[in-house]
């Protein structure tokens, strides 16, 4: 996948479709890499929520304070306010979903 460097420092993207292309709530859709070893550190998004599908590879993902080991195959949701962080424990592949859903008070 040829692609260019996510907003968070770790792995690469390629984006499928940009809010610009839109009039939707969609932030961002892209099919991102990341190496094993790599790592998004926790952050929080106040006003989208995030949805990962996960193609291929382990990773562990943070959701506030709980650590989830996830594997091929799994969709995960992560609501705006939720501080969510990534560590690749192998290669991987996944499909991210940005959209904006609102502010928290």
């Amino acid at each position: 996948m040829i692609g260019v460097a996510t907003s968070h420092g770790a792995g690469l993207k390629k984006v499928l479709c940009s809010n610009s292309e839109t009039d939707s709530n969609i932030t961002q859709i892209a099919m991102t890499t990341l190496r094993a070893g790599e790592v998004v550190d926790a952050h929080v998004h106040a006003d989208m929520e995030e949805h990962f599908i996960f193609e291929q590879g382990d990773v562990e993902l943070t959701l506030d304070d709980d650590l989830h080991l996830i594997h091929d195959r799994k969709y995960v949701l992560i609501p705006r306010g939720v501080k969510h962080g990534i560590k690749a424990l192998t290669d991987c592949r996944l499909i991210t979903v940005g959209c904006v859903v609102g502010k928290v008070n």
